[in-house]
């Protein structure tokens, strides 16, 4: 039993290490031009999502297989749309707090998401590929 338990939890370990090599670096999307930063730390999912508006940073992550979930808050201003989506939220207050997730799957070298905001629904596909350590 012992020896089942730990052949199961280096399985995990390893999954975990693996995900984390694939994830860990720099993501770029062409349309629209996004750039994703991507670390593991301790087991969590950390970083970063640029665009042409700005940054912001990944309030909560879940890393499961080669699934990935990012989320983000974003404060609504001045009818910007805060990732250039076309998923602003015209009928929301200014200053309101708006919920945008990305749900992806990781394949190699990319990774695809669905776009999501909170009352919006789905607004944008995206497809990031992985830059290499030059770029």
């Amino acid at each position: 039993m012992k020896r089942a338990l730990l052949s199961i939890a280096l399985t995990a370990f390893a999954s975990m290490a693996s995900l984390a090599a694939d994830l860990d670096g720099v993501w770029k999307s062409a349309k629209p031009l996004q750039t994703l930063t991507l670390k593991i730390v301790d087991g969590k999912v950390t970083g970063t999502v640029k665009s042409a508006l700005g940054t912001l940073r990944i309030a909560e992550a879940k890393a499961d297989g080669d699934k990935l979930d990012l989320t983000f808050y974003v404060v609504l201003n001045s009818g910007v749309d805060p990732l250039g989506l076309g998923g602003y939220d015209s009928q929301a207050e200014e200053g309101q707090v708006t919920e945008i997730t990305y749900k992806g799957t990781l394949s190699g070298d990319t990774m695809n998401f669905v776009v999501e905001q909170e009352r919006l629904g789905r607004v944008a596909t995206l497809n990031f590929k992985k830059a290499s350590s030059g770029e």
